[in-house]
């Protein structure tokens, strides 16, 4: 059913990506120079959702015979735009994939098609996440930081909730730099909730207290 919702999608955020590569080669750069950082791609994605035909939406809904008979008649009318619009931005594609000259170019529908995309993991257990997640940091504080002797004589101190919120954001935007973290990510959120929750129940808490003293 998604299948012509995700081409569609894929077709414009390729777009928007080889307008920003040839953009860069027309600045004097070199195309392998070119690195997007996460921030940009989610532009891309917000963008190419936006641009979306919402008929497209609707006409994956049209195969599923879900619809009544009558939304259906509609959609099958304007089925034929849809493919035009489609087609052409997969020309516009195409046109941009040939200025950049690259020495080995490919097709637009190869290139909306490569290989290492479809890449199929299995999810890791929360456990093995937050394992994995305590290693990471560890090595990294190792490799950037000189590690001080803690005195056990000095007292630990209390951390807010708000500190610790704050701090979780820190790791959040650590993670959102890194490849391969969105499950990573994901726990940072359950924490955050998790946090959130005792800071709530802390405010109410003092709010009794102030009640009855």
């Amino acid at each position: 059913m998604d299948a012509g919702v995700i081409m569609s999608f894929k077709r414009h955020y390729r777009h928007s990506h080889v307008r920003l590569l040839l953009r860069y080669v027309e600045a004097g750069n070199r195309a392998e120079d070119l690195r997007m950082d996460i921030l940009q791609a989610i532009r891309f994605i917000i963008q190419a959702w936006g641009e979306i035909n919402p008929e497209v939406v609707r006409n994956c809904w049209w195969h599923t015979k879900i619809l009544p008979d009558d939304v259906n008649v509609d959609l099958r009318n304007v089925s034929k735009d849809i493919r035009q619009n489609e087609n052409l931005v997969l020309d516009e594609l195409a046109d941009a994939l040939r200025d950049l000259n690259l020495p080995y170019p490919m097709q637009a529908e190869e290139f909306l098609n490569l290989p290492e995309e479809n890449i199929v993991y299995k999810v890791p257990e929360d456990d093995k996440i937050i394992e994995e997640l305590v290693y990471l940091f560890k090595n990294t504080d190792k490799e950037n930081t000189d590690l001080e002797e803690i005195d056990d004589s000095d007292e630990i101190p209390v951390i807010s909730t708000s500190t610790a919120i704050a701090s979780l954001e820190t790791v959040r935007m650590f993670l959102l730099q890194q490849e391969n973290a969105e499950e990573y990510v994901k726990l940072v959120g359950k924490i955050e909730k998790f946090f959130r929750i005792k800071k709530t129940n802390s405010l109410r808490q003092t709010d009794i207290n102030v009640y009855f003293h």
